[in-house]
């Protein structure tokens, strides 16, 4: 049942669809994992799985595991760049 708020939130535009939705994610140019998640959940979308609690719950999970990916990478990236940070500073520098 909707509310005259969500009437007048609404307006004359039909909702969305959830694949138009995804779809409407704008994924930076080079974020290749960001894209193939989107694109992935725009397929199971496609195959019927169009849901919106099972498209959140498609998308958790691999963007937990390319948080952690980003972590991980971020974390040698530290410790790359003191390596590289002692290696160049000058003798008799502490």
């Amino acid at each position: 049942m909707s509310t005259d708020s969500e009437d007048q939130q609404s307006g004359d535009r039909p909702n969305p669809t959830v694949a138009e939705v995804v779809g409407s994610w704008d994924v930076p140019a080079g974020a290749s994992v960001a894209r193939q998640i989107r694109d992935n959940i725009l397929h199971a979308i496609a195959q019927g799985y169009d849901d919106p609690q099972l498209v959140a719950d498609l998308a958790v999970g691999p963007l937990v595991i390319a948080l952690g990916r980003l972590e991980t990478e971020m974390a040698d990236a530290r410790g790359r760049i003191a390596e590289l940070e002692r290696a160049v500073r000058p003798r008799g520098e502490a």
